[in-house]
């Protein structure tokens, strides 16, 4: 048997061991690598069924190009691995970087595995015992890739519980109340800001709110849009949702007719839709909500990226210094015991997150309980130029959703460029210019700008325009 019917024999076991010497030769990616890792442990099983029944599965034409596509793909792990073990020091810059590969490169693999689950066992009805044992083993990498089931109908259209504190969101709330409620003209409003900034948690509070419950009483739906949105699926929970039967779909036209119709049915009476998470390039889907524009109808729509043209447009700021303090008192537990940390360690560390509530309470957490000492080492590292990310992964993870959005491979770049600067500085246009110049082949100065500008509408940097831009 040659490599190529074979992928979990040599390019699998490579791929393991050069996995298994970086965990343990680097610390910075470590749990990002032990994700990886986990999948490809869940795929071994799935591959040793298809080996021992590799003879069966060729009669009954089992996805052979899939298979080889799977073992290209291995091969690539094994170089990018490889590119990782031979760096000596991990900046932040070669973080973003390699983490963003490695991640890009795991959902591949993902995706890889979903083909070859659809495809090669769809019509494998001759042998049900090379079929129980695939799909039982495309059933536990699936659990261990925590693919998610369609959420039902309610939960889906239901807002989000609010976090145990939240804190510095009564003028912005008081701000959505002016909009949406007592400014005829408005109809719907764009709540922008970047990640872990707490938009979701300002809409869930605003949902929640007596006068916006009194307002609209059962017509308030929270959707969660994500990446891909359907018009359609958000069309039908809209229905299911009120317990109406579900129309039919032909196409696109029928189904914003559809939600019309719904549109007007209910709104006799106020209805609040909040699309909570809508990633940019879904101004389309922005759009069939807005046209529809009366007093009682209201939307709102939440994002890390602007939606100019649509809308009315807020925009979220990061929390000020006594409510980022208050926040981080909470998330570390330091109440009563907050004598054995002095008062300006705990405030040094908190500048460091921003003002996001996300980094607070993520950074607050890990170090709920810790001694004095893995605080002051925490402060050190930072204070030596290392930044946040490097010691909280789930903060890289909402960074790399954001990077997720963008479908210009050259912008994604250029983000990650901007890290390989000193972090809290400002970065010349002119420097920026020779680096794109240089990297991407780009010939003039209003290609970078532009660039800029794409990255400061999705809230991934702060263009500020001096008289002198070069």
């Amino acid at each position: 048997m040659d490599g190529a019917d074979d992928p979990s024999g040599s390019v699998f076991n490579a791929l393991h061991e050069v996995l298994m010497e970086l965990i343990a030769k680097n610390v910075r990616i470590k749990p990002l690598l032990k994700d990886i890792k986990s999948r490809l442990d869940s795929l071994a099983p799935l591959l040793k069924d298809i080996e021992k029944d590799i003879e069966k599965s060729k009669k009954l034409d089992l996805p052979v190009v899939e298979l080889e596509n799977l073992e290209v793909h291995l091969e690539e792990g094994i170089e990018l691995v490889q590119k990782c073990i031979k760096i000596r020091r991990w900046t932040t810059y070669k973080r973003y970087k390699y983490s963003y590969k490695l991640t890009g490169w795991d959902k591949s693999l993902q995706r890889l595995l979903e083909m070859l689950d659809v495809q090669g066992i769809r019509d494998m009805k001759d042998s049900p015992v090379l079929v129980k044992n695939i799909e039982k083993a495309v059933s536990k990498i699936q659990s261990n890739l925590g693919i998610p089931k369609q959420p039902d109908s309610e939960t889906w259209c239901a807002a989000p519980e609010l976090p145990p504190l939240v804190v510095g969101l009564d003028f912005p709330l008081k701000e959505l109340k002016r909009k949406l409620l007592k400014d005829e003209k408005v109809s719907m409003v764009v709540l922008t800001a970047p990640g872990g900034c707490g938009k979701t948690t300002l809409a869930t509070k605003f949902c929640q709110d007596k006068d916006v419950k009194d307002t609209f009483k059962d017509n308030i739906f929270f959707v969660t849009v994500s990446k891909k949105p359907k018009l359609e699926n958000i069309v039908q929970d809209l229905y299911q949702r009120k317990g109406f039967q579900v129309p039919t779909f032909q196409n696109e036209v029928s189904t914003v007719t559809w939600l019309q119709h719904f549109l007007k049915k209910e709104g006799q009476n106020p209805i609040l839709i909040v699309l909570d998470d809508v990633w940019s390039g879904s101004e389309s889907l922005v759009q069939k909500f807005d046209q529809f524009k009366t007093e009682n109808y209201k939307f709102l729509v939440t994002s890390r990226s602007e939606f100019r043209g649509y809308g009315s447009p807020y925009y979220l700021r990061s929390l000020d210094r006594d409510n980022a303090m208050k926040l981080f008192h909470h998330s570390a537990s330091l109440g009563d015991k907050s004598s054995h940390i002095p008062k300006d360690l705990a405030e040094k560390i908190v500048e460091r997150c921003k003002g996001f509530p996300l980094a607070i309470t993520v950074v607050g957490r890990s170090l709920c309980g810790e001694p004095i000492e893995i605080w002051q080492k925490r402060e050190l590292e930072w204070s030596k130029g290392f930044s946040i990310l490097d010691s909280e992964t789930e903060l890289l993870l909402c960074l790399e959703r954001s990077l997720d959005a963008i479908d210009k491979e050259i912008i994604k770049e250029c983000f990650l460029d901007l890290s390989s600067f000193p972090e809290d500085q400002r970065i010349p246009v002119a420097a920026l210019i020779d680096i794109w110049a240089e990297l991407y082949d780009v010939d003039t100065d209003i290609e970078c700008i532009a660039n800029l500008y794409e990255l400061t509408k999705r809230s991934l940097a702060n263009l500020v325009v001096t008289r002198n831009l070069f």
